[in-house]
Formats: C-alpha cells, sequence, structure tokens
C-alpha cells in the first residue's frame, strides 16, 4: 500500500492497536497497523506527513502499558451451526443509513421483542422510547465532547430571520454553498446513546415510576466519518437497561446485569465471548484513559465471531460517580449509574448470518417459527 507510513518502535499489544487503527480510521481510509516484533508500522494514504503521522500516533499511544483481558465467557454456539453472509434486504440511502424493508424489519423485530421479554422484564424496568434528539448541553455535562467529539452529528437549522426563509426557497438547486451559509448549529444533537436522555430527565423519571431501574430503546447517531460497512452504522436502534442508585445497588445491579447477559447470549445460541474491553476514546491521552476501564473492568462486550472478525453486540458499563456528580443525581439517592446496551441492528446481522432467526414473512407467504421462541 502507498502512502505515508510511520514506524512506532515500543511494544504495542494487539487491543490498543485495533484501537488506533479504528481512531485513525475515521480521518484517513483504508489505514493499516500492522504490529511488529517490537511496535506498530502505521500507512495513511497521502495527507499527513510522516512526522504529523507520527504525532497522531504517539498522542493515542502516550502512557500505553499491556493490560490482560478477562474472559467473562465462551460459548461455541449451538452444534451445527455455519456462518454466511446473510441475504440483507437494506437498501443504502446515505453513509451508514439504511432503508429497510419489511423482511429486515421484521427480523428485528424479533430481536426487539427478544430483548424486551428476556431482559427488561425479568428486571421490572420500565420500557422506555428515546427520541432521535437531545439537548446538546446535555453531551456537554456528559463529558461527551471531552471523550468522542469525533462521534458528535449536530442539529443545523436556517436562522430564525423571515427573509433568510425566503431567500433560501428563492435559491437555484447548484447554489449548495449560499443555501449552508443560511444554516447554524441549532441547540440539539442526535442522540449518541440512549442511556442519556435517562439520566438528564431522572428526577421526573423517578417521580413518575418509583425506580432508579429502567429499559430504554430508541435511534442512535454516531458520526463514523467513511469508516462503514454493513456492521458499522452511522445510525442504528439500541437496546440499554439503565441503573442509577446507591453505590452498592449500582454494584449489584452491574453484576446482575452481566450475569443476565451471559445468560441470555448462552441461551440464543450464537457462539460468543464476553470478554473486558473500551471504548476509542479520542481525547487527551486516550490510551490511558482505555487502559484505566480495563483494569477497572467496567466495561465488558459479547463478540460474535464473523467472516469477516468479531463484532460486538452489546456491552456491559459501570460508570462509577461520573453522571451522578454531572446530572445531579444525589439529590435523588443516586451515587452512581451502570447500563447494559444491546446494538439491535448488530444482533439482528449476527443471529440472521448464523441462521438464528426465523424466516421473515414475505407476501402470500406466512412466517416461519421462530426457532429462538421456546
Amino acid at each position: 500500500m502507498n502512502g505515508v507510513r510511520y514506524r512506532h518502535e515500543r511494544p504495542v499489544g494487539t487491543e490498543a492497536a485495533d484501537e488506533l487503527r479504528k481512531a485513525l480510521a475515521f480521518h484517513y481510509p483504508s489505514v493499516t497497523v500492522e504490529i511488529l516484533d517490537k511496535g506498530v508500522e502505521v500507512v495513511v494514504p497521502a495527507g499527513p506527513t510522516e512526522s504529523e503521522l507520527g504525532e497522531m500516533v504517539r498522542h493515542f499511544l502516550r502512557g500505553h502499558r499491556e493490560v490482560p483481558v478477562t474472559v467473562v465467557a465462551e460459548h461455541p454456539g449451538r452444534p451445527g451451526l455455519s456462518c454466511t453472509t446473510p441475504h440483507d434486504h437494506r437498501i443504502a440511502v446515505a453513509q451508514g443509513a439504511y432503508l429497510q424493508g419489511p423482511e429486515w424489519t421484521a427480523a428485528m423485530d424479533q430481536v426487539r421483542r427478544l430483548c424486551r421479554e428476556r431482559l427488561a422484564e425479568p428486571f421490572g424496568a420500565p420500557l422506555l422510547a428515546g427520541p432521535a434528539q437531545l439537548p446538546r448541553e446535555v453531551l456537554v455535562r456528559a463529558g461527551y465532547y471531552q471523550k468522542f467529539p469525533n462521534l458528535v452529528n449536530a442539529v443545523a437549522r436556517i436562522r430564525d430571520h423571515y427573509w433568510d426563509g425566503v431567500s433560501v426557497a428563492q435559491l437555484r438547486p447548484g447554489q449548495t454553498e449560499a443555501r449552508d451559509s443560511f444554516y447554524r448549529p441549532a441547540e440539539t444533537v442526535l442522540t449518541p446513546v440512549t442511556c442519556y436522555h435517562v439520566y438528564a430527565n431522572a428526577a421526573e423519571l423517578k417521580e413518575r415510576y418509583g425506580t432508579g431501574l429502567f429499559a430504554i430503546e430508541g435511534p442512535v447517531f454516531r458520526h463514523e466519518s467513511h469508516n462503514h460497512s454493513p456492521t458499522r452504522l452511522g445510525e442504528f436502534r439500541m437496546f440499554e437497561l439503565v441503573r442509577m442508585g446507591g453505590a452498592e445497588e449500582v454494584a449489584d445491579d452491574f453484576e446482575r446485569m452481566l450475569k443476565t447477559f451471559t445468560e441470555f447470549f448462552a441461551e440464543l445460541g450464537v457462539p460468543h465471548r464476553i470478554v473486558s474491553a473500551s471504548d476509542a476514546f479520542f481525547g487527551d491521552a486516550p490510551t490511558m484513559t482505555r487502559e484505566a476501564q480495563l483494569l477497572n473492568r467496567s466495561k465488558f462486550e459479547v463478540r460474535v465471531p464473523l467472516a469477516t472478525g468479531e463484532l460486538s453486540v452489546a456491552s456491559v458499563n459501570a460508570h462509577g460517580e461520573v453522571f451522578a456528580d454531572s446530572f445531579g443525581l444525589r439529590g435523588l439517592g443516586a451515587d452512581g449509574t451502570c447500563c447494559a446496551g444491546i446494538g439491535l441492528d448488530r444482533l439482528t446481522y449476527a443471529l440472521l448470518s448464523y441462521g438464528l432467526l426465523g424466516t421473515p414473512a414475505r407476501p402470500g407467504r406466512p412466517t416461519e417459527p421462530d426457532p429462538l421462541r421456546k
């Protein structure tokens, strides 16, 4: 591969190398990160100089050290399963966004029903429906701009003046720059994670339902630049269990969520492993933050092997006191938070890959039995 090369000659683990590749892939297509006997070699297409690329790599890996991964569970799946590329009925309409036909919608409905029946109901969690937008200040309070600024999708709106609307209406189709000049950022952003809706509205939710444990489902948007695939989406749906409460309550429910997810995925029969993991941070010293997350065992992912590599379909996360402080939850008796989330689109894709969903209905043909329903 031609391009700009930089060799980092300090030891780098497999997990850190993969996170480095993901971080650079937000900005440069076809990036490669090759692990060497000592260090890594990074290659990106033309763009940065070798010196600039070196600065990026050193920034990302600053303070790097090896942290062993904890394996909670490994499951081979039901006997006789084979993995294939599923027939994907979705139609790409924009980068990372799909139009879903009745076949894919029916498959998603099966997965959504499973999550509600086997996760939300056993926990006794009221089921909320999250909206596509939330106030920008919620992301500021949550520290999202410090950790994941690359993922934010800001909403833009035309300026609130009568004559601006008249002017834009009169522009010709090709006058893109002129049209863009009338828009400014709004006070809302597209939702990057559903649990923020719970924290931002915690007081009213607790008053209405008398609990600090909720299930929430809704659309999620994350800017993935050009780094898209059938399973890496810019728009998808998420199901989450969200817990706010005292430190011991949250610690107990974090373990309960991890145990429940372990049992849930074993019951599904899909091959997977559950391992300690970390987020792809973009703030200052991202590797140190990532490794702290691994050391604290505060995040576990459910990963399903596919032909293209492992696919993370779910995670269980302990946040400590961060959101209790930033959202003023202590006055509600909440000293900490945790959540467990499932990417519904990804889990649907994984189950279809192993033939673990009933054949969706088509016009003139009934739905075949759901192999996951007992």
